[in-house]
């Protein structure tokens, strides 16, 4: 559900810093089911989440698996837990598993202050 104060997302706490921008590879929450997502989801449940309202949120890039070519053909080399941006030179040869997104313009938010929208 779009909010007209911005989109929301739910980050694990304790592994960013929020003074700057932010890379997540987490899909966007409506304030209607964030408080489920927070609790089924097992790393959100286990470490605790941070709430973020994103008003400038575009797409970075790609975590996945990284390839080669060798004599032997096309070689695994291993996977990257760390965004890699859409404009690496490598990115013809990796096979994505999570899209990511930058938070640019965002602030961090309590979800019991949030309104619902209407």
């Amino acid at each position: 559900m779009k909010r007209n104060d911005g989109i929301l997302f739910l980050e694990t706490a304790g592994e960013q810093d929020y003074d700057g921008p932010v890379k997540t590879a987490q899909p966007p929450v409506c304030l209607e089911h964030a408080r489920m997502a927070a609790s089924r989801c097992p790393r959100l449940r286990t470490k605790g989440h941070v709430a973020l309202l994103a008003t400038r949120f575009p797409l970075y890039g790609v975590i996945g698996h990284a390839y080669q070519w060798s004599t032997n053909g096309l070689q695994a080399l291993s996977d990257i837990n760390s965004p890699i941006p859409y404009n690496h030179p490598q990115i013809g040869m990796f096979l994505a598993s999570q899209l990511v997104r930058e938070l640019r313009d965002y602030k961090v938010v309590n979800l019991d202050d949030l309104v619902p929208a209407a």
